[in-house]
């Protein structure tokens, strides 16, 4: 049957409204000592973006800005600044801003909450009502504190701390070599900063694994995990369906060269990932992931980067329910970017997600069964029902979005589209535009017969 293609093109009416940025401001964040502050956040209009671990931030404005703004600049253990910003000198010159401690002692192993961007808060509203269900925060036990220096044992710090019902495992500077550990309830593992505190692998299993059956309340915060040769996954969790772990965080962290997953769980509810970075994971080949979720609920990202997979995927979505990922960043793959699939799957919100430079497809959302892939399923319950992307950028990758039976209440707003051969390739979707560009064109399939041929079920 010759293959019948709807070729959609849409024009935003109003580039105000358009991804594209109109201004880029750049800047440092120090404090009195000009170390840089990782993590700090600056908002403007109820927009905010983060510092990484050298204290800088680059700003893409959506929207036009006015020739001065002003800023507000916070992180915790430091007061709150306002910052008048003339935008007409900011292109040429980075903003140097610095903050002064706070009177009030905010220790670094405390975890600090993410604020949500009001409009991912309004257009959830106006697009699902009140279905949305957020993730809950962990509940961090701080009255054991086990201060480390490189040499000692980690493993007996986290023994310890859990057998005194929860506290911090405190790591100073230095590189930390360790063989395999295992992560136990109520403890939260905390570094000097992930530039300065380094947890590196020497085992040969996974880095991390669980201490038991069920994990509840656990933390990572302000250092980096590098694998080694042999190291399997970072983090490998495998829960139990009918009593899940519960309730993890990772903050201003950095999970790098492992050989399997940088992040591996299944059957966890309750999972917040905060201006964190997963790269270069995943070496032992297109089934290893920078992030692995399977059977999850309730995850939220924001500020996380998750480029350059090594061989696999950015981000591996596998009957995950209830994703809010805000301002992630995911380039360069030699496969797909994300991939969301399953049952159980649905509710996925991404806002001002940036994909670009993936081989293949940056979101490929495939129906079949996940448990007999070769055989084609037309029901919506193997993929993700109600899916917003809002406020995206999904350019320079061969394909963009490629959907198959994307049903619900899913929308594309004010989103911008530049790939190579499909911006987005819907097949039986029912995916709502509003306000959007998508310079390539897209295309709508009525069978499965003419779908691309060379975009196969397994990448």
């Amino acid at each position: 049957m010759k293959k019948i293609l709807i070729v959609l093109t849409l024009l935003c009416v109003s580039f105000s409204h358009v991804i594209y940025a109109q201004h880029t401001i750049k800047g440092i964040i120090t404090d009195a000592k000009n170390n840089p502050i990782d993590g700090a956040e600056i908002s403007y209009h109820n927009e905010a973006i983060k510092t990484k671990s050298d204290g800088q931030f680059t700003w893409k404005f959506s929207d036009y800005l006015p020739e001065s703004i002003n800023f507000k600049i916070q992180s915790a253990g430091y007061n709150l600044k306002y910052l008048g910003v003339n935008t007409s000198k900011t292109s040429a010159e980075p903003l140097k801003i610095n903050l002064s401690p706070s009177p009030n002692v905010h220790p670094n192993y405390i975890i600090s909450k993410v604020n949500i961007e009001a409009e991912v808060l309004t257009v959830m509203t106006e697009k699902w009502g009140n279905n949305f269900q957020h993730a809950e925060y962990p509940k961090q036990v701080l009255n054991t504190i086990i201060e480390l220096n490189p040499g000692d044992n980690i493993q007996d710090a986290i023994d310890k701390v859990h057998h005194e019902g929860g506290g911090v495992v405190l790591l100073k500077a230095g590189t930390f070599e360790t063989d395999d550990l295992k992560i136990k309830s109520h403890v939260t593992l905390c570094g000097a900063g992930r530039e300065q505190t380094i947890v590196k692998h020497i085992g040969s299993g996974n880095l991390m694994d669980q201490g038991s059956k069920k994990l509840t309340d656990v933390v990572f915060k302000d250092l980096t995990f590098l694998g080694g040769p042999e190291t399997g996954s970072g983090l490998n969790l495998r829960g139990d369906d009918t009593d899940r772990h519960e309730r993890l965080m990772w903050q201003n962290v950095t999970v790098t060269n492992m050989g399997s997953h940088g992040v591996g769980i299944s059957r966890v509810n309750h999972i917040i990932m905060d201006n964190s970075v997963f790269q270069k994971n995943g070496t032992r080949g297109g089934l290893h992931h920078n992030i692995y979720f399977l059977f999850v609920g309730h995850v939220l990202q924001s500020d996380c980067d998750m480029s350059y997979p090594t061989e696999g995927k950015s981000n591996k979505y596998t009957s995950a329910k209830y994703v809010l990922a805000q301002r992630c960043v995911m380039k360069e793959g030699k496969g797909n970017g994300i991939q969301a699939d399953n049952n159980m799957g649905g509710y996925l919100f991404f806002h001002k997600l940036h994909m670009s430079g993936f081989k293949r497809v940056a979101m490929w959302f495939p129906c079949e069964s996940y448990y007999n892939k070769f055989e084609y399923t037309e029901d919506p319950k193997w993929v993700p029902q109600h899916v917003i992307l809002n406020k995206c950028e999904i350019v320079n990758n061969t394909w963009g979005a490629m959907w198959r039976i994307v049903r619900g209440n899913s929308y594309v707003i004010d989103s911008y589209f530049d790939n190579t051969n499909i911006d987005m390739g819907l097949l039986k979707c029912d995916v709502k535009m509003e306000h959007s560009i998508f310079k390539t064109g897209n295309q709508l399939y009525t069978d499965v017969k003419q779908w691309p041929k060379n975009v196969k079920i397994l990448w």
